[in-house]
Formats: C-alpha cells, sequence, structure tokens
C-alpha cells in the first residue's frame, strides 16, 4: 500500500525532479549542442547578431497580394517580410528539423504582421484561421507551424485586440487530392491547373476570417482557403503570411527601412 505524500514530501519530490531534469538538459547539452539556426554559432537558437537581423528584416510588414498571380478574387495580404536571408532559414529550419525552439522570434514577427493589418479589418470579433498542413506533413513533423505560431502568439498575449485563433480550416479527405503532388513543389501552371476543393471551412455564415500562412508564393493557397471560408457563408477580410518570395523588381538587398512603432521585439 503506497504511504500518503504530504505538502513537505511533495515538495521535496518537486525539488528532486527539478534537478534530476536539470542534469539531463546539461547532459543533453554536451551530446546535443544548441547553435545558431542561421550562422551556426554555438550556445543559442538564433544568436544575438542573427536575431537583430531577423528583426530588422520583419520591421516593416508590407502588402503583398500584388506578387502573387494566382489569387483571385484578390485578397490584402500582410507579409512580415520576405522569404530570404534569416527569415527563411529559420522557418526552413523549424519545419523541416523541427526547431521548435525558434517559435518564440517567428511568432513575434507574425504579430507584428498581424498588428500592420489588423486597422484595415472591420470593427467587431476576427477569426484567424491558420491554413493547416497537408496530411502527408503533419505526419512528417508532428506539429502544424502556422498553428503553433498563432497560438504562442495567444499565450503571450500578443495577438490584435478583438481576435481569437480558431482551426476552421479542414483537409478535405479524398483520396485523390492526399495521394498527389503537394501543392508546395508544384510551379504556377502546376498550381493553375490543380483542382478546387482540397480544403473545407467551418466558420460558419457571418464569420470575420483572416486567413494565416507561413509563405505566399503564387496565392494558389490562400485564394483556395478563402474560397473554402466563403462556401460555409463566412466573410473572408483580409490574409496574413510570415513571409512572402520576393517579387523580381526587388532585390534581394532591399533596404527594410527603421522599425515601425509598437512592433514586436524579436
Amino acid at each position: 500500500m503506497p504511504m500518503p505524500t504530504t505538502p513537505a514530501s511533495r515538495r521535496a519530490l518537486d525539488r528532486a525532479a527539478t534537478r534530476v531534469l536539470d542534469r539531463l538538459s546539461e547532459a543533453a547539452e554536451v551530446l546535443l549542442p544548441v547553435e545558431c539556426a542561421v550562422c551556426r554559432a554555438p550556445g543559442a537558437g538564433l544568436c544575438r547578431a542573427c536575431r537583430l537581423v531577423l528583426r530588422r528584416s520583419c520591421a516593416r510588414p508590407f502588402e503583398a497580394s500584388s506578387a502573387a498571380p494566382l489569387l483571385d478574387p484578390p485578397l490584402p495580404v500582410v507579409a512580415a517580410g520576405r522569404y530570404a536571408h534569416g527569415l527563411a532559414t529559420c522557418l526552413l529550419a523549424l519545419k523541416s528539423t523541427g526547431r521548435t525552439d525558434l517559435v518564440p522570434v517567428l511568432a513575434a514577427c507574425l504579430a507584428t504582421a498581424l498588428h500592420t493589418a489588423a486597422p484595415d479589418w472591420p470593427p467587431g470579433p476576427v477569426l484567424l484561421v491558420p491554413v493547416p498542413s497537408g496530411p502527408a506533413a503533419l505526419r512528417r513533423r508532428w506539429f502544424d507551424p502556422v498553428r503553433l505560431l498563432l497560438e504562442d502568439c495567444a499565450r503571450r498575449g500578443v495577438l490584435p485586440a478583438g481576435t481569437v485563433v480558431r482551426r476552421d480550416l479542414r483537409h478535405r479527405g479524398t483520396p485523390a487530392l492526399l495521394t498527389g503532388p503537394s501543392q508546395k513543389r508544384l510551379g504556377t501552371a502546376g498550381r493553375r491547373s490543380r483542382p478546387g476543393g482540397t480544403l473545407r471551412g467551418t466558420a460558419g455564415p457571418g464569420a470575420r476570417c483572416v486567413v494565416v500562412d507561413d509563405v505566399l508564393t503564387t496565392g494558389a493557397t490562400l485564394g483556395e482557403a478563402a474560397r473554402a471560408l466563403r462556401a460555409g457563408g463566412a466573410e473572408v477580410v483580409g490574409a496574413v503570411v510570415l513571409a512572402a518570395v520576393r517579387p523580381p523588381a526587388v532585390p534581394l538587398s532591399a533596404d527594410p527601412g527603421p522599425a515601425r512603432p509598437g512592433a514586436y521585439p524579436v
């Protein structure tokens, strides 16, 4: 028969467990040392220099829908930064190698973009609807990156006032849609010819929605997400993405300029 534990013994057990976890963390650091996702400097998931570069690259979110040829009908899209340099590297590290330690810094960039876009949304409650990962990607990486970033923003209380994160987009379980090539691997022509109906919306009539995704390329994914939500009677008032692929007219070295007032620290 197990002996009952007193508050004092429970506290002692908690302290012992904390010491064990600390020792395990120290051992893990020796066996699997943390390194900067961008420059590979040891000691931090993102070193101070790379963090400053990332902060600067996402300091001035911009309207990105003009660079999305398949976004039809047009939809206002605000991007936190351009898909290049540190932002692209950090996002790829999160999605491809499971670097969830980068979630707080990327979520801060997304929060700044959400606040930049929010003044153009109608008054009243707004649903922030993440575009879900495909079934194969979800099985491979065990988490949904966009949802993870939005949930981190919500947990830290940095979402725009009056917004709430809602999972109102789902992938349809049609075999033909699940066995075809991933949309991420298709070019503009392939995305243009791919049949619609890959997503279904569950927001309901009258809901005001903002679609949130990680990368804007041609706009096909945002267009499909907006179609699915509108089919259920929801109103799609805009979209926000973490990164937008650079349009040809903008050089990679383009200076984003000084930080906007109220930008969230990365």
